[in-house]
């Protein structure tokens, strides 16, 4: 995940997206299956699939129904481990 371009909150970033054309699948792409790709990764990252790295992040929402639904993280895994845990 991009947290430079703005506010280290990304619901900006998901609402500017959004404005200019991007819908659910291109905006989860950005954030996953695309950096894996360009940094040549693709074979390890950026995709739940058998035998690559399970970092996951765990949502409350539906991010297709709403695209703001992906700051409301749930948890976070890294190495199929919890690394955050949300304290609401």
């Amino acid at each position: 995940m991009d947290l430079g371009a703005v506010d280290p909150d990304p619901a900006e970033e998901y609402q500017l997206m959004t404005q200019a054309g991007m819908d659910f699948r291109h905006i989860l792409a950005s954030l996953t299956t695309a950096p894996a790709e360009r940094f040549g990764r693709s074979k390890e990252l950026g995709r739940v699939a058998v035998g690559l790295k399970a970092d996951l992040v765990v949502l409350k929402g539906d991010p297709s129904r709403n695209v703001q639904a992906l700051t409301d993280v749930y948890y976070t895994l890294r190495d199929g481990k919890i690394v955050y845990r949300t304290g609401k």
